[in-house]
């Protein structure tokens, strides 16, 4: 039996003769972290657009619990969003912040604390987001959506304009949502999201979604390895004498090499016994989904 939570069937949308999505299906695990992969252009953001409702013309079929839910009220109940750059009265704190939309939305204040403390800002809670940066901004924002208990957190972009400590704090809560019954569905452009933080992931190209998969099956299939070692020229040696392995491309002490063969780490071991090896990791086979057609 099925635990998909969400299905998309053929959905559809045209802006005059341009077709942003042309017959989109895929179905969501629940409790998965879905990435929805393309390059800008590719339709991800108008998917994402329809699910809140910020886009009313379309066809196609959302069902959400094997329910049709097309424009339905599951899908503010069910469901938070931050689909833009989160806005809030700057001039107050984050506590405020979360207690007008709290008495706006009916929700009771007792989850201020806890929404705070998930995202990592209750020590901050009392500062004006006036101080916040960006990164502290997106948290906040997901705190906002997190505000009503929502079964399904929908994050579009989410590590849009992040340095390297907002993106690693962002995948952090984003996993740590996972861990606490959430399914999580964010859109990205960055193949290196997919493959840190989902679980799950479809492949968007020029309005239709190309590939549906697990991350898990991408690593099962994939032959490819990066190998870190001290004496490359050495490594560089060994991989060339063993025609099991091809290597694909070198960038300092990182070798990446492809394997004929299906091997394992003990395999590379055996191969470069006398070399000192810092690292060895499989790569997934994104890349291919990514640029197939």
């Amino acid at each position: 039996m099925s635990n998909d939570i969400i299905r998309f069937e053929k959905i559809q949308k045209q802006y005059g003769d341009i077709e942003a999505l042309k017959e989109v299906s895929f179905s969501i695990p629940e409790n998965s972290i879905f990435g929805i992969l393309g390059a800008n252009g590719s339709g991800k953001s108008t998917l994402m657009k329809i699910l809140p409702g910020l886009i009313k013309k379309w066809s196609g079929s959302i069902f959400y619990n094997n329910e049709l839910a097309n424009n339905t009220e599951v899908m503010k109940k069910e469901f938070g969003y931050l689909i833009e750059a989160p806005t809030f009265y700057e001039y107050l704190s984050a506590t405020k912040n979360l207690e007008l939309l709290a008495r706006i939305s009916g929700v009771n204040h007792d989850q201020i604390s806890y929404v705070l403390e998930l995202v990592g800002l209750i020590d901050r809670a009392k500062d004006k987001v006036s101080s916040y940066s960006y990164g502290m901004k997106q948290r906040l924002g997901i705190a906002q959506v997190l505000l009503h208990d929502p079964r399904i957190v929908v994050l579009d972009e989410p590590n849009n304009g992040l340095d390297p400590n907002g993106i690693s704090d962002m995948a952090k809560l984003i996993k740590k949502m996972h861990l606490n019954g959430k399914t999580i569905i964010l859109s990205t452009h960055n193949l290196k999201d997919v493959e840190n933080i989902c679980t799950h992931f479809t492949v968007f190209r020029k309005g239709r979604n190309s590939a549906s998969s697990s991350i898990n099956d991408l690593f099962k299939t994939s032959n490819r390895w990066n190998i870190m070692v001290d004496n490359v020229d050495l490594a560089v040696k060994a991989i060339s004498e063993n025609n099991s392995f091809e290597i694909i491309d070198m960038i300092n002490n990182r070798i990446t090499v492809e394997s004929t063969l299906d091997v394992s780490i003990k395999h590379i071991n055996e191969m470069l016994i006398g070399i000192n090896i810092y690292n060895i990791s499989k790569e997934s086979n994104l890349i291919k989904y990514f640029h197939n057609d």
